[in-house]
């Protein structure tokens, strides 16, 4: 992990910029903590959507709302995204290039998994209450990371599901579907309703597979790109009322 620059920002956060490289390039990320936060406290990875980057609004409508919380937040680009690449939307050719790599997933969970790696050595971070919040191609790569990574003890899903055109672009259904099978943590899933992206069914098919003892349902009507204020903070509180029991 190397420590790139270190400025205060705006709401009292600290926030550290970053490259992650476990020999596959550099992986480029940010590290948002309250300057009055003591250290010990809670953290939690956001995954942007897709065309989105590391400082993308719902990156940083996330990191607020967790702050406020007394949280830390991180988050990282996609491959092909933010400073690793020239995708600005999910409709550009490059986009859809990216999910033809073989290794674009596991890729994208080592990525994860080095980040946190560099940030729990820190010492600053209780590694008991470490959570993950990602929508939509926040989910695609974030389910696959949460179940492989065990470190991650609650997360924050949804805008996904087995089926539907984003599923169809990415291919990787099939291997959403067997790591669904596979979550057992602490969950709250959320889908639109109307979803023009992934079809009501297949968010449900996806939702039913997981087999955690604590999983809740939140759908709200609307496309894909609809999720409410009140949904969003749903998700958030959720993350951070688990976190807190979890940490204290």
């Amino acid at each position: 992990m190397r420590w790139m620059s270190e400025q205060r920002i705006d709401g009292g956060l600290i926030e550290r910029r970053f490259d992650a490289d476990h020999g596959d390039g550099p992986v480029t990320g940010v590290l948002w903590t309250r300057a009055d936060a003591p250290a010990g406290g809670p953290l939690v990875l956001v995954g942007h959507g897709g065309g989105g980057h590391k400082l993308g609004p719902g990156v940083v409508s996330t990191r607020d709302a967790l702050a406020a919380r007394g949280i830390a937040t991180a988050a990282i680009d996609g491959p092909t995204h933010g400073e690793r690449g020239p995708v600005t939307d999910s409709t550009q050719p490059e986009y859809a290039a990216m999910w033809k790599r073989p290794d674009v997933v596991d890729g994208m969970v080592a990525d994860w998994r080095a980040t946190l790696d560099g940030i729990l050595a820190l010492g600053a971070f209780d590694a008991g209450a470490v959570g993950y919040h990602g929508l939509s191609m926040g989910t695609m790569f974030g389910l696959p990371f949460v179940v492989a990574e065990p470190r991650i003890a609650v997360a924050a899903l949804g805008l996904c599901g087995t089926s539907g055109s984003s599923i169809d672009r990415s291919g990787i259904g099939e291997r959403l579907a067997a790591d669904a099978a596979n979550l057992r943590i602490p969950l709250l899933f959320h889908f639109q309703w109307n979803d023009e992206r992934f079809t009501r069914a297949g968010s449900l098919e996806m939702f039913d597979l997981f087999p955690s003892p604590d999983k809740r349902l939140q759908s709200t009507p609307g496309l894909h790109g609809g999720v409410t204020p009140e949904a969003h903070a749903a998700l958030v509180h959720f993350l951070a009322e688990r976190l807190t029991a979890t940490h204290a």
